[in-house]
């Protein structure tokens, strides 16, 4: 794998990470980094797209019930 690739993986999967530790109120793990890592790496953009915007539906509207 070019290092390019998995510098842009990473960048994937950043804002999915952000979102989840976000909803979690906590840092992920090791464990939980590289499983997260694992999973969108296989993502096209627009799965990617389709799966940030469901997860920030389902953390905005647990806020609100906060």
């Amino acid at each position: 794998m070019r290092p390019e690739a998995g510098i842009e993986n990473h960048r994937k999967g950043s804002e999915i990470k952000e979102i989840f530790e976000d909803g979690l109120q906590r840092e992920l793990s090791t464990e939980e980094n590289l499983l997260m890592n694992n999973w969108v790496q296989h993502f096209t953009s627009e799965e990617r797209a389709t799966i940030i915007n469901m997860m920030k539906e389902l953390v905005n509207k647990h806020k609100r019930h906060d």
